[in-house]
């Protein structure tokens, strides 16, 4: 609906130019409906839904798609624990022989036999297994907690980059007030005949000009608001959010010390490492387990029929049996697979060990770039604001009577917007850098 009436009021514009070419208007014709047009901009054209962060974040995490698939990884690694709990199957074998050489009398006697076995596995390879299934569900669950903290994160800085750019067209929609105020006053001045025809149209040029920052500035607001839903469910596709809060947030800690402590002991993706470092340690007693050969019982029941051939006659009996099966491990020693085990724990602890270098260093940049973010929003804080305030409120005073030119309160209104514009990006960029050492941190909590 917002793209819609921005593209509405473009063609409006662009009709409304092509009349003023081919019909110029006179000053005073021109002045009221181009106001009046720079009064709409300013009012929202769209509905909006207030959301604050913590319940923007309880959505993500209830409604994001690629974190309700990453949830399966746990459910397949608990189905992996209970695979490891179970026992081998018995088999069952039945069988039948009989004569088809002889016939009648002269048959010989026949068998009816059925055999059992079960394997039983020797050298704690089921125990073996099962610790392997618990480290890796451990270890899918902690990545399953880094994938959630990240997304997180990334909701948070939409957040903060939706709430940056709405200020900037909050602020741009303050300077269109002022510029109403002028553009009536220069009116008003010409009917008088304090102005010359060439101060009004100067006005009204700048008037349309900042029409197009406006909405500009407008869309990108939008386009950022509407990016929330990139984070959220298909329930939510139609929803126009508006971000509540302020961008005033500061770390938990910048204290270096505490910082990489709670990275190497929080982060999720570090611990998920851990874990698989561990399933790999478990792993080569899983392997060397595996040299112990399983035994193999069975029993069977062996029933022979009633044969008269005079040559081999034979009475009906059963017979039941048990047998031990065991294979002998003289050429398998399952070398290859312990020292596969072997290379890939220590593969895993090495892994774990870059990981948490990087880990340092990433603490380390982001306390950085976190210091000059906060540098620079303090700069601004520090006086800069006031001062370019004051400064406009005086040129304007200043024009009103007199004493300064068109030109020289429109430079000054340019300045304070740009000052305003980058304090706004300063703050984007701070908060930004808080959720980046947030990260390298393990810290998931964040507040604006």
């Amino acid at each position: 609906m917002k793209t819609f009436f921005y593209l509405l009021l473009l063609t409006l514009q662009a009709a409304l130019t092509a009349a003023a070419a081919d019909s110029p208007p006179g000053p005073e014709a021109s002045a009221g409906p181009t106001a009046e047009r720079l009064a709409e901009l300013t009012r929202s054209s769209s509905r909006r839904t207030p959301i604050k962060l913590e319940d923007y974040l309880a959505k993500v995490a209830a409604s994001n798609l690629g974190y309700a698939s990453q949830r399966y990884n746990v459910t397949i690694a608990e189905a992996a624990i209970m695979a490891s709990k179970v026992f081998q199957n018995p088999v069952l074998q039945i069988g039948n022989m009989r004569d088809v050489s002889n016939s009648g009398n002269q048959k010989l006697p026949g068998y009816f036999n059925g055999y059992l076995n079960q394997t039983l596995e020797l050298g704690g390879k089921r125990r073996e297994r099962q610790l392997v299934a618990r480290k890796n569900y451990a270890a899918v669950s902690s990545s399953l907690q880094s994938f959630l903290q990240n997304l997180r994160l990334d909701a948070s800085a939409a957040y903060a980059d939706a709430i940056a750019t709405g200020r900037v067209a909050s602020q741009l929609q303050r300077t269109s007030a002022l510029l109403r105020d002028l553009l009536q006053a220069q009116q008003e001045r010409q009917k008088a005949g304090d102005i010359s025809d060439v101060d009004l149209l100067q006005t009204r040029v700048e008037v349309r000009q900042f029409e197009a920052e406006l909405l500009n500035a407008q869309a990108v607001a939008a386009n950022a608001e509407l990016g929330l839903n990139a984070f959220l469910g298909p329930q939510f596709a139609s929803t126009h959010w508006q971000p509540v809060g302020t961008l005033s947030v500061t770390p938990q800690s910048t204290d270096l010390f505490k910082l990489l402590s709670s990275a190497i002991r929080n982060r999720p993706d570090l611990v998920a490492m851990r874990h698989r470092r561990d399933a790999a340690g478990e792993n080569i007693k899983l392997e060397k387990a595996n040299r112990v050969p399983d035994l193999t019982v069975g029993v069977g029941w062996t029933n022979s029929t009633y044969s008269g051939n005079t040559t081999s006659p034979q009475p009906n009996y059963n017979m039941v049996g048990l047998q031990f099966s065991l294979p002998l491990p003289i050429w398998n020693r399952n070398k290859a697979g312990i020292a596969t085990a072997q290379a890939q724990a220590s593969q895993s602890q090495l892994d774990l060990d870059a990981a948490e270098v990087q880990a340092g260093v990433e603490v380390r940049r982001a306390l950085s770039l976190y210091d000059i973010a906060r540098q620079r929003v303090e700069l601004y804080q520090g006086g800069v604001l006031k001062d370019v305030d004051a400064a406009l409120e005086k040129r304007v005073v200043s024009y009103k009577r007199g004493g300064s030119s068109l030109l020289e309160l429109l430079d000054a209104q340019r300045k304070a917007n740009e000052v305003w514009q980058s304090f706004y990006d300063a703050q984007s960029d701070h908060a930004r850098a808080v959720i980046e050492l947030h990260r390298a941190a393990g810290i998931s909590l964040i507040h604006f």
